[in-house]
C-alpha cells in the first residue's frame, strides 16, 4: 500500500467518524429556554406499605381544612385507625387501616394526625431508631406536630 493510499484511507476514517458523531447530534432540537413559571411547593408521597388485604389509602391530596373531617369518615366504624400525613404541600395522606401487623413507613416528614378507633384497647404505635409514640384508642383525633419523632419514624404498628 502507497503512501498516498494511506492517507487517503486515513482521511476517510476521519471524515467518517466525525460524521458519525455530528449528525446524532445535529439531528437533537435546539435547546430551548425554560418557561418563566413560578416554582411551587414539592409535595411527596407518604406510604404505608404494606397494606393489607381490605386496608387502603382513604384519601390523597386532602386539604388541611378537610383532614380532621376525613380522619372521621375514614375511621367511622370501631375496630379502626386512620393515619393522616401530610405531603409537603399543605394536603395530607390518609390511610384506612386495620390489621394487627407492623408495617414501614416512607416520606413521613410532616405533620401526623390519627384518629384511633380501635376496640379493645389497641394502641397505633409509632417507633424509629430514636423516637416513640403510642396513640390510645380513644376516638379522639391525636396529633403530632412535625418534629424529630415524626422524622425519625420508620415503623407502625396497629395493635
Amino acid at each position: 500500500m502507497s503512501v498516498t493510499s494511506f492517507r487517503k484511507r486515513a482521511a476517510a476514517m476521519v471524515v467518517t467518524m466525525i460524521a458519525a458523531l455530528a449528525l446524532p447530534l445535529a439531528a437533537q432540537a435546539p435547546a430551548q429556554a425554560a418557561p418563566d413559571v413560578a416554582v411551587g411547593t414539592t409535595a411527596w408521597t407518604p406510604e404505608i406499605y404494606p397494606l393489607y388485604s381490605g386496608e387502603r389509602v382513604w384519601a390523597r391530596n386532602v386539604s388541611g381544612a378537610n383532614r380532621n373531617a376525613a380522619l372521621f369518615a375514614c375511621s367511622a366504624a370501631s375496630g379502626i385507625a386512620c393515619v393522616s400525613i401530610g405531603q409537603g404541600d399543605g394536603n395530607h395522606s390518609v390511610f384506612h387501616l386495620f390489621r394487627c401487623e407492623t408495617r414501614s413507613l416512607s416520606n413521613f416528614i410532616d405533620a401526623l394526625a390519627v384518629r384511633n378507633n380501635q376496640t379493645g384497647g389497641a394502641v397505633v404505635r409509632f417507633w424509629g431508631p430514636n423516637y416513640r409514640a403510642d396513640i390510645q384508642a380513644n376516638g379522639q383525633i391525636t396529633e403530632v406536630h412535625p418534629n424529630q419523632a415524626v422524622y425519625d419514624f420508620t415503623h407502625i404498628d396497629i395493635c
